[in-house]
């Protein structure tokens, strides 16, 4: 595994990791850390296009350190965060890669 991705990589790339996010409609926010040591990488609404798509550190591509939370605020029953944990990001050139507005 730790071979194709070193194939992945580009010289003159900008190499990032990229994680895409599809959310359920009734989620108002998300939050995007470490799951290591909690640090806070991401935090936003959700957009009104899905998947999210999020850029995030090189180091993310090679290990299963990230943790997403889906928070809703106004929600019934009365769990308002569900989340997934130990995500690997997608190696990708983030020169390429077409963020939501």
């Amino acid at each position: 595994m730790i071979l194709s991705l070193v194939a992945e990589i580009r010289p003159g790339a900008n190499n990032q990791g990229l994680i895409e996010l599809d959310f359920d409609p009734a989620a108002e926010r998300y939050a995007v850390m470490d799951r290591g040591d909690l640090t806070q990488l991401w935090h936003g609404v959700v957009p009104p296009t899905n998947p999210a798509k999020i850029i995030v550190p090189y180091k993310y591509t090679f290990d299963y350190n990230l943790m997403v939370l889906i928070i809703d605020d106004a929600g019934e029953p009365l769990h308002y965060v569900t989340g997934n944990d130990k995500v690997q990001a997608q190696l990708v050139d983030a020169r390429l890669v077409t963020l939501n507005p």
